[in-house]
């Protein structure tokens, strides 16, 4: 007896068709969890830079708080300890003044970890406002790099 079936091939095409359909699933999956990632990465480069901008804001207050470094300047400041570094600073003549600071990288280098700007005794109610900017890397050339600012005003 010779049997004949029209169905020939019918187990391969329903184990690709099976196949493609848990691959297409596994691609999703994939790029979801990669999705996850990048998300992950930027919310902990986030961090580095508000803990940067934070940790020179509290510098800076420290400083103008005890020690009106930034104001009438009566010890005769020119140079701040933060962070183990000492950073010199110059502020603009007399009133109003304003004072730039650049806190360099605990690493060395030309690269800056956070920058903070400081306005004293301008006319604008509160007469203090201290803008600090913090950077999540040291390498301004960095495509993921992220900055995030802090302002504190009294």
């Amino acid at each position: 007896m010779i049997y004949s079936s029209t169905h020939r091939g019918f187990t391969l095409l329903i184990a690709i068709i099976l196949s493609s359909v848990i691959l297409s699933l596994a691609l999703a999956l994939l790029d979801v969890a990669y999705k996850q990632i990048v998300l992950a990465s930027t919310a902990k480069h986030s961090q580095y830079a508000f803990y940067a901008a934070d940790g020179a804001l509290e510098c800076i207050l420290y400083y103008d708080q005890k020690y009106d470094a930034f104001g009438t300047n009566p010890y005769g400041y020119d140079t701040i300890s933060c962070n183990s570094q000492v950073i010199p600073f110059t502020s603009s003549g007399s009133s109003p003044k304003f004072t730039e600071i650049t806190i360099p990288c605990a690493e060395g280098g030309d690269s800056e970890q956070a920058r903070v700007e400081i306005y004293k005794g301008y006319d604008e109610a509160p007469p203090t406002r201290i803008y600090a900017n913090g950077y999540s890397s040291c390498n301004p050339d960095d495509s993921r790099r992220l900055e995030r600012g802090v302002r504190v005003v009294y």
